[in-house]
């Protein structure tokens, strides 16, 4: 990596279900349970994830990647 953000595509690996991602403040730990596809454009997937403690989330894949940064992403500066 050449220490960019990395954006993932959302029909990709790193969102599969049972990825790990975190919180761009590092904090907040959540998995992937599925994604699905609702439009025609880049970013129409529908992100579901689950926290820690149980409780999930809906967010689309852009809004999902600007909150949250996939596991393998931490140490890109």
């Amino acid at each position: 990596m050449n220490g960019t953000v990395k954006w993932h595509k959302a029909n990709g690996p790193a969102f599969k279900p049972g990825e790990e991602w975190r919180s761009i403040a590092g904090n907040i730990y959540c998995t992937i349970v599925s994604v699905r596809k609702y439009g025609p454009g880049k970013w129409d997937y529908e992100v579901t994830c689950r926290y820690r403690d149980g409780r999930e989330f809906s967010k689309d894949a852009w809004n999902f990647q600007v909150r949250y940064m996939h596991i393998a992403d931490k140490f890109i500066k």
